[in-house]
């Protein structure tokens, strides 16, 4: 194993080619943590990192892609978001790609797609989780990026570490060529380097592929530290150079920095051909340059008039030529720490800087990545309280937004959630009372038209609804449950007096599905969903309504498609809506009933519990409702106008 690592280490240029390694059979694991490097004698020292090492050796096996995470990975089980990177294909879909588990050894990579400019996201599609209980310590996908190289494929570049830095690591890559299918390929994971990659390659003008490397200057964590003593003469801000479109990768040079941050360079190529590389440290933002290619680098210094705390940044050549600089603070020179995310663009290559368009202004908010689209706009992704609310957000605009610093591009937009983990928001089953027990209808009443199919109630013809007569429902409560439909079903939930009605529907067959706001989990005649999140018809949908004072959610497939406050002046015109058709959303004390609306629909696993005076319900500060246009808005403007006329006539 050793001289495979020797091999590794003397060796200058890395073919893409996956890695064969048996590993070498683990002792029983560890009982403890190691003493600190000043409690160890010599002998103890060497004797661990011997031991260590060979736990690192984990680290080089390839993970395996996991292309079908649902519903393992679902929204509902995460509960950590930190982002990665954001990417556009050829075919104009969106990759984003973020860290869940948490910024430590349990971390590991979620991938989720956009069709349309990332204005809606899909499930996770892709996972790459290295975990296994089979391992002495845990092995981690912590950083890495997404990126588009000029053949069109894109890529998936990560990094593999044994806890969170084994003193060696990784770069991985895994290649998609088909990124715009339906179902999309990816190749074998395969490792590059040591170290980790956090920034996309840079293509110079002689046609050459920069990657940015870091094999930290600070060695192993922990356990690990003092791990793979002969790397240190190549631990830090690296590039690599591919000349054969990533078919292989050489080493060419190497700058270091004081106080390094996992370095995190970005390199840009200057128009006098120099290379411009930026790196992350404890003092912000320190700049190197190479005039060779990148064989050779300059003393680290401080950029003129660059002010950035600790954190990740992004710098990228844009079309126009100019350089886009995105950083914290809405100054060019100050910042107040992770606060006021912020872009601005040079026209002479970091010169000077303009703009300053402020993407979000609050706390917590930070490593941004993107792109520019080849109709200019620009596409920004960056996390904001990623152990709390761990939302992943998009911040679309163009060039003129940047220099006006304000949003007026007919594509621009700020604040697009791309992700939320939700696990934070669910409560165990074990916290809901069981309100059907499959094979009676015990505390329902109907008038002989439902029946109990598979643990189900099934309306089997007309004859009206079925009503859970038990108790009354609580003025805040959650209840859970699955639908199904039959080709153009028409049904519904209704849980507060005054046509409060959770909409269930066939949203393709039924002529109500051409509407928004009467579409499955709409609130009907009130709010639409902010997406259509159902499954065809004879599949089960899982759905969840919310309600804690003013504040009404619904679920639909693990998916929080409606939340919104009532008393938010906000949503007025949509309250007004309701209350046209003679709704009244603040209505109390009434029951569950099931609609009959002359279609098959089957219900089961229906479950209440009511929530608690001290549990916060917040609604979702980016909801959207689907809009309304075209005919279907006339025929819904036509009947609102026949219901006031009919009421005034009353």
């Amino acid at each position: 194993m050793r001289s495979l690592l020797a091999s590794l280490v003397s060796n200058q240029c890395f073919p893409v080619v996956s890695l064969s390694i048996a590993l070498i059979a683990m002792s029983s694991g560890f009982a403890s943590e190691p003493r600190t490097a000043k409690q160890e004698s010599a002998e103890q020292s060497s004797a661990r990192i011997a031991e260590m090492e060979q736990v690192a050796e984990h680290a080089l096996v390839p993970p395996v892609l996991n292309t079908s995470p649902l519903p393992e990975y679902d929204y509902e089980k995460l509960d950590y978001g930190m982002t990665i990177g954001i990417e556009r294909t050829p075919g104009g879909r969106l990759w984003a790609c973020w860290v869940a588990g948490g910024d430590s050894p349990e971390a590991y990579f979620v991938l989720a797609t956009s069709d349309d400019d990332g204005q809606t996201w899909s499930k996770p599609r892709l996972v790459l989780d290295s975990h296994s209980d089979e391992l002495p310590r845990p092995r981690s996908i912590l950083v890495g990026n997404l990126w588009t190289d000029p053949l069109g494929k894109l890529w998936l570049i990560f990094d593999q570490s044994m806890d969170m830095f084994d003193g060696r690591a990784g770069v991985w890559a895994t290649v998609c060529e088909n990124p715009d299918a339906d179902v999309p390929t990816w190749s074998a994971p395969t490792r590059i380097w040591h170290g980790v990659t956090l920034n996309k390659p840079t293509v110079l003008s002689t046609g050459e592929w920069l990657l940015p490397i870091s094999l930290d200057q600070r060695g192993g964590f922990g356990p690990f530290k003092g791990c793979f003593a002969e790397l240190d003469p190549m631990r830090g801000a690296n590039v690599f150079v591919s000349v054969d479109q990533g078919a292989t990768w050489q080493r060419r040079g190497m700058a270091t920095f004081p106080n390094p941050d996992w370095h995190e360079h970005m390199i840009v190529q200057r128009n006098d051909e120099s290379l411009w590389m930026l790196a992350r440290t404890a003092k912000g933002i320190m700049q190197s340059t190479s005039t060779d290619g990148g064989r050779t680098w300059t003393a680290a210094s401080q950029p003129d008039g660059i002010r950035q705390p600790n954190a990740r940044f992004h710098i990228r050549r844009l079309l126009s030529g100019r350089l886009l600089l995105v950083k914290h603070g809405d100054r060019i020179d100050s910042h107040q720490g992770r606060v006021q995310l912020s872009a601005w663009l040079s026209d002479d290559d970091g010169g000077t800087w303009q703009g300053g368009l402020v993407l979000d202004e609050r706390k917590g908010i930070s490593y941004p990545d993107g792109f520019q689209a080849p109709d200019g706009t620009i596409f920004i992704s960056y996390d904001r309280n990623r152990a709390t609310d761990g939302e992943i957000l998009l911040a679309r605009f163009n060039e003129q937004d940047v220099l006006a610093g304000q949003v007026s591009g007919p594509k621009s937009k700020l604040k697009i959630l791309i992700s939320r983990p939700l696990a934070g928001l669910t409560k165990p089953e074990s916290a809901f009372t069981p309100l059907q027990d499959g094979t009676t209808f015990d505390g329902w009443e109907h008038s002989g038209n439902w029946v109990i199919e598979d643990g189900a109630f099934y309306r089997k013809s007309g004859g009206g609804s079925l009503t859970y007569m038990a108790t009354m429902v609580p003025d805040d409560f959650e209840l859970r449950f699955d639908w199904k439909v039959s080709e153009g079903c028409n049904s519904g939930v209704y849980y507060r007096p005054g046509q409060v009605e959770y909409q269930v529907l066939d949203n393709i067959g039924s002529p109500y599905g051409e509407n928004a706001r009467q579409a499955a989990a709409s609130l009907f005649f009130c709010m639409a969903p902010s997406k259509d999140a159902t499954l065809p018809v004879g599949q089960w949908n899982t759905a969840r309504i919310l309600c804690k004072g003013t504040v009404i959610e619904h679920w639909l497939n693990g998916e929080r498609v409606l939340s919104f406050d009532y008393d938010n002046p906000k949503w007025r015109w949509h309250v007004d809506l309701l209350a046209a058709r003679g709704g009244d959303l603040t209505g109390r004390g009434g029951r569950f009933w099931l609609q009959d609306h002359g279609q098959d629909v089957w219900f089961r696993n229906l479950r209440m519990r009511e929530i608690p005076a001290d549990e916060a319900v917040t609604p979702e500060p980016y909801f959207e409702p689907m809009p309304v246009t075209g005919e279907a808005l006339a025929k819904e403007e036509a009947r609102v106008k026949s219901m006031l006329k009919s009421k005034a006539n009353n």
